[in-house]
């Protein structure tokens, strides 16, 4: 078994803001661990170095060799052990055995996806996300300077062509869902790359590098011509199905000690008490004809043209009504940046929140910017999609997406996450699944309880649509996965039982092939809002809503088992 009881680790300066590495001491051997833990993963995953805010490898792509995970498997698995025997022992206190205990099911989840989910045997869109996210996150973000951040892009695309050159000769059965996915994200890159990228290093005045970069752009193209037409013609097999024991593993992961069979239930009468409430709802909102409501409110929804704008207004709106009713404490009043996804990720991406990395240093201008990213209907797409995407954004279901993209849901987080700075490494990079995407959800609901619009029933109506999403990924989840529900039969649900359109119904299921923690959003909420109930219970009259949301939020993302833990000084049920 590895030693990870160092006193001292060569740190790297990104980290620490020290000039070139330098030994720094490591006051703990939970602290020791952790450092090297991280280091070693950044080393494997420079990509997400370059996005959590660590510039050392910015120059380099993720190791995408089955060599390669072989290897970083192995060094987890030490890594394990040796956290296993910090928590048998008894030197760790109370805050570090929390903290020890996330790391290991972070650990045990890599585990999970390398040694029994294998992406990089069976989904070829790992090798496109990582290709796009190796460039997008040196342009997002004006962390370095504009010829360094070039250098970067170039050395970073001279490595494309042998890695997907490598993709090809590494995947093995590929399901079909997985490569109509990538097929999507595949098709959104070649602009991104032929235009975007030199859009993005336009105003940097050196022919050599002008000149390096289009030889580099021309190879990258040619490169993901060829994995298109390998993808094209590559013959689907297998099943993107994952069985019963790796779901309960990831669960694990996150610290649920819940069987899979009680979190289905729960999920099953969470949905009947959200259809019942949409249905009440529908009265309100329509009484003479309550089942032409829902279509009625999609009918007001903004042009094209007027996605960002109309999400920006809602920001600032959203902002106010947080602060005059004293709902959480906002660390800053910054608010983030609506931008239009970008191409190569909206196959299965409606809105999503961009915040920066939890350790990027840089003072620069355009460092700390987060971008709350909206997607617009294809203009390519049938004039009938394309406003079938529109209602799918009606302005009452887009004000919901707002609350829990960034006001007060993921941006929020953010906020909390870049303000403490006393965080341990362990809790700056903690990313529970049901804790990040919970809150979020909870917020929603949160909302609409606390008043938002004038408790507007058209607003309410569209926040138990989201609801109702939600609860259908997780019984499309765990119903595919682990009780033979087939991709046609989740789509079916989504449509029947949770109301969403054709295109929204169709795209949500076939998430559910390759994120299949997307339960986390319904899961999480549930066991915030029994968090709140039993804290309520316990404190009475002096129960502050306020104080419990920023207790929640200051514990980090951490596991909600912790979370529940640190607040109230003990375990207890998570449901």
């Amino acid at each position: 078994m590895r030693s990870y009881n160092l006193r001292f680790l060569l740190v790297c300066a990104a980290v620490f803001g020290s000039a070139p590495c330098s030994p720094v001491r490591a006051a703990t051997p939970l602290e020791a661990l952790a450092q090297a833990h991280y280091q070693a993963e950044w080393a494997f995953n420079p990509v997400t170095a370059t996005q959590t805010g660590i510039h050392a490898g910015d120059g380099r792509l993720n190791d995408v060799s089955l060599a390669g995970f072989a290897a970083r498997d192995t060094r987890l698995h030490h890594e394990r052990d040796s956290l296993h025997a910090l928590l048998a022992g008894k030197t760790l206190s109370p805050r570090e055995r929390d903290e020890a205990e996330t790391l290991d099911g972070e650990i045990a989840r890599i585990l999970i996806t390398d040694e029994r989910i294998q992406p990089q045997l069976h989904d070829p869109d790992l090798y496109v996300s990582s290709l796009t996210s190796a460039l997008y996150s040196l342009i997002e973000r004006d962390f370095a300077p504009l010829d360094r951040r070039m250098d970067s892009a170039i050395a970073r695309e001279r490595a494309m062509p042998a890695m997907l050159d490598q993709a090809r000769t590494q995947l093995t059965t590929i399901p079909a869902e997985f490569r109509d996915i990538a097929r999507e994200d595949l098709a959104g890159s070649f602009a991104f790359v032929t235009h975007d990228i030199h859009a993005a290093f336009r105003d940097v005045d050196d022919p050599k590098r002008q000149q390096d970069l289009a030889e580099a752009s021309r190879n990258v193209v040619a490169a993901l011509h060829r994995f298109q037409d390998y993808l094209g013609s590559v013959k689907p097999l297998g099943s993107f199905v994952l069985g019963r024991d790796t779901m309960q593993a990831m669960l694990a992961a996150d610290l649920v000690d819940l069987p899979v069979e009680q979190i289905v239930k729960a999920g099953r009468a969470q949905l009947a008490r959200d259809r019942a409430d949409f249905l009440q709802a529908e009265k309100q909102v329509d009484p003479a004809a309550p089942d032409q409501a829902l279509a009625v409110v999609r009918q007001d929804h903004p042009a094209a043209d007027r996605l960002i704008a109309t999400a920006q207004a809602q920001l600032d709106g959203l902002q106010q009504f947080v602060m005059a009713h004293a709902l959480v404490t906002l660390p800053s009043h910054t608010l983030p940046r609506v931008i239009e996804t970008p191409p190569f990720g909206r196959a299965l991406i409606t809105a999503a929140m961009d915040w920066p990395g939890a350790l990027e240093r840089s003072t620069r201008p355009g460092a700390q910017i987060a971008f709350y990213n909206v997607t617009p209907p294809d203009p390519s797409s049938p004039a009938a999609e394309q406003r079938e995407m529109l209602e799918d954004l009606n302005r009452p279901l887009l004000l919901n997406i707002t609350v829990h993209e960034a006001m007060p849901g993921h941006f929020v987080q953010s906020l909390y996450l870049h303000h403490n700075p006393g965080w341990s490494l362990i809790r700056k990079l903690a990313s529970s699944y049901a804790t990040t995407e919970g809150w979020a959800h909870y917020s929603e609901q949160m909302m609409v309880e606390e008043g938002l619009r004038d408790h507007d029933p058209k607003l309410h109506l569209m926040q138990l649509q989201d609801a109702l999403l939600r609860d259908c990924r997780l019984l499309a989840a765990f119903g595919m996965h682990a009780q033979g529900m087939s991709l046609a039969d989740a789509t079916a649900m989504m449509r029947t039982q949770c109301f969403q359109s054709g295109a929204a119904a169709a795209k949500e299921a076939r998430r559910g092939t390759e994120d299949p923690e997307y339960y986390a959003y319904t899961l999480g909420k549930l066991m915030i809002l029994h968090l709140r109930d039993d804290e309520r219970r316990a404190q009475g009259a002096a129960f502050s809503l306020e104080r419990f949301h920023d207790a929640l939020l200051g514990a980090g993302l951490m596991p909600m088992r912790i979370i529940r833990r640190e607040m109230t000084g003990h375990d207890a049920p998570l449901l």
